[in-house]
Parts: structure tokens; C-alpha cells; sequence
């Protein structure tokens, strides 16, 4: 294994022993959850962070996905009224499409009672609307160039990061968590200006690798669109890369505790891109962000399917989902520390 491969497994193990993980220091107030590509374990990564984040800091939860599935896991069927689109709408396309609402946030412990015992939270809900918001998006950004008015541009830019700091101080606060849909257009690009940080999940398989070295390069590259339109605004700065969480490790393994080597090339692979963009990273070696995750297998199906976080699961117990009958096995105490890993490094 290289030099890089190694560190990032080491950092797993020690992560694993008791006493292994620091103590949670955040360093950043914003983070978003964001990868280029679909079918990853966005959600579901975002779902259980949400719960982690909970038990330390009062933290504000944000669905950007219009496919909403952080909104399903967070608030099944519960009714809402008010969504991010019906804030977003008439911040960034005037008041023709509304009025700004007074309250857009539900406390998350009303609605899902594995969050009861942590910190006040609140959830605001995603709005599938939002698949259409790109185009009415663009259209505002290329009508303030046109009229060359920088200021409009940035606070068009901004609208989403004004939105939230708004409702984070409203509900008090202390961190903001972003989902965003797998597509660059529309609020993921003002998530990325609204966010600190970005935590960047990445599946062990090819698509996945390449989607990474979208992301970086999106981030990196003063000719890409973010930087075009970071740049036209005057300057936004971009959001640090606090994590690579690679997920699905191990998956294929025969053996207990043991990486397949296709999950080894795979990890190797993702710190190589990481590597060639590393003044983007938190930390000073690209290796120290990576934070392994093993294929969740039935304890993963229970807690997207029953909206249960990974944490909250019991060993031993029995779930019926779609009608199979899972057990939690003694793997969640395992998954529980990757996520508590993740936690302390961001």
C-alpha cells in the first residue's frame, strides 16, 4: 500500500480502539453534503450526521434535494407547510413568487423522537419545485451581468447563505447542515456559497472516483462555473473539503475487518485526485480527511428505511423491512465509531 493508503487505514483502526477518537471541536459553523453523482449514500450519511451533530451543537438541517429523501427520513409523514423553496423563491425571484415566510424551520425532536436528548435542532424541509429552479436561477444571475450589477450578482449568490443564518439565529443555532441533490445547478451552487465546509461522500466504484475529481476540480479550477460566478460577484470564497467519507468499504470482503482489494484501489484512487487538489483540505495532508465507512448492509437498510440513526440502533434486535426480517448485529457498534470518527474531524 502507498504511504497516503496506509495513513488513511491506520486512522480508521486507531478510530476504532477505545480512546481513539479526539474530542469534537467543530471548525467551521456551515457544512454541506455534496457529490456530483446520485445513488451514493448522500441521504442517508446526511440523516445520521444530522443525529451527531445534534448531540454536541445546536445545529439547523437543511434538505436541498428536491428527490427530498432527507426530508422523508427526517420528517416521514409528517405535514409541512412551508419548504426551503418557499424562502428561496422569493429571495432570489422577487416578490411576484411571494413573501418571505416568518418561520421555515421545524424542531427536528417533534418530528423524529430518536433525536429527543440532544441539543434543540431544526429541520428546514426540501421542496421538489427545486427541479425547476436552475433555469429561473440563471436567468436572475444573466440579467444582473447584463446590467452590469456586480452587487445584485453577489447577493443573488448569497441569498441561500442569508436564508439560513437568518433562520440559525432565529432558532439559536450553532451549526448549519446541508443536503444537496447530485447536481451541480441551482442550490448546490448556492450551497457551496453558502458553506464553510463541504463533506464529500464517495462510493467505492468508478463513477464515484470520477465524480470526486468533478467536485475538486469544480472547486478548484478559477475557470470553472463556480469560480466564473464567484469571480463576477466580486469574490465568494469557496467552502474547505473537511471530509471524503468513502462509503461501501469492505463490501465485497470475505473477510471480517479485512478491505477488498477493489475497495483498497478504489480508496487509493480517491487520495490520489484528493492529493492533486489539496490546498483545497482542512487538513494539511489530504490523508487525515478520509474517513472509511463499511458497507452498512442491514443496519444501513434499517436506518434509511425506519428513520432510526445508526447510533439509536440496538444489537440484536429485529426489524421487518419490505417484509425481510433484520437484525442488528454487533457491525453497528463499528459503523457507530466511523460516524463519530467523521464527527470529530470536521
Amino acid at each position: 500500500m502507498s504511504e497516503g493508503l496506509t495513513r488513511i487505514f491506520e486512522n480508521h483502526e486507531r478510530s476504532l480502539e477505545e480512546g481513539g477518537i479526539k474530542p469534537v471541536q467543530f471548525s467551521h459553523r456551515s457544512y454541506c453534503v455534496s457529490n456530483l453523482r446520485g445513488g451514493i449514500g448522500k441521504s442517508t450519511l446526511s440523516f445520521n450526521l444530522a443525529y451527531m451533530l445534534s448531540r454536541h451543537k445546536p445545529t439547523l438541517v437543511a434538505d436541498l434535494c428536491p428527490q427530498k429523501n432527507l426530508t422523508e427520513a427526517i420528517m416521514r409523514d409528517a405535514d409541512t407547510t412551508v419548504s426551503i423553496g418557499d424562502a428561496l423563491r422569493p429571495k432570489v425571484l422577487g416578490t411576484a413568487f411571494g413573501d418571505m415566510p416568518d418561520d421555515i424551520s421545524y424542531k427536528i425532536s417533534n418530528l423524529n423522537d430518536y433525536f429527543k436528548g440532544g441539543k434543540a435542532s431544526y429541520f428546514i424541509a426540501g421542496d421538489s419545485s427545486l427541479f425547476a429552479f436552475p433555469s429561473a436561477l440563471y436567468q436572475q444571475l444573466q440579467q444582473a451581468m447584463a446590467a452590469g450589477n456586480q452587487r445584485a450578482v453577489k447577493n443573488i449568490l448569497l441569498s441561500l447563505r442569508d436564508v439560513l443564518e437568518h433562520e440559525r439565529k432565529e432558532k439559536a443555532c450553532e451549526l448549519v447542515l446541508m443536503d444537496c441533490s447530485p447536481f451541480y445547478a441551482g442550490a448546490t451552487h448556492l450551497a457551496w456559497c453558502a458553506s464553510d465546509a463541504i463533506i464529500i461522500p464517495v462510493r467505492v466504484d468508478e463513477h464515484s472516483i470520477d465524480s470526486l475529481e468533478l467536485t475538486l476540480d469544480m472547486l478548484d479550477n478559477p475557470d470553472s462555473d463556480f469560480n466564473i460566478w464567484a469571480e463576477r460577484a466580486g469574490g465568494i470564497k469557496r467552502p474547505q473539503v473537511s471530509a471524503v467519507v468513502m462509503t461501501m468499504v469492505g463490501a465485497r470482503s470475505a473477510t471480517k475487518g479485512v478491505k477488498d482489494r477493489a475497495s483498497q484501489m478504489y480508496v487509493e484512487r480517491a487520495y490520489e485526485v484528493a492529493a492533486k487538489h489539496a490546498d483545497l483540505f482542512d487538513a494539511e495532508n489530504p490523508a487525515d480527511a478520509f474517513v472509511i465507512t463499511d458497507d452498512f448492509m442491514s443496519a444501513g437498510r434499517i436506518s434509511g428505511a425506519l428513520s432510526i440513526p445508526i447510533p439509536q440502533l440496538k444489537v440484536g434486535q429485529f426489524h421487518t423491512i419490505s417484509g425481510s426480517r433484520l437484525q442488528v448485529n454487533e457491525s453497528q457498534l463499528r459503523y457507530r465509531k466511523e460516524l463519530e470518527y467523521l464527527t470529530s474531524i470536521l
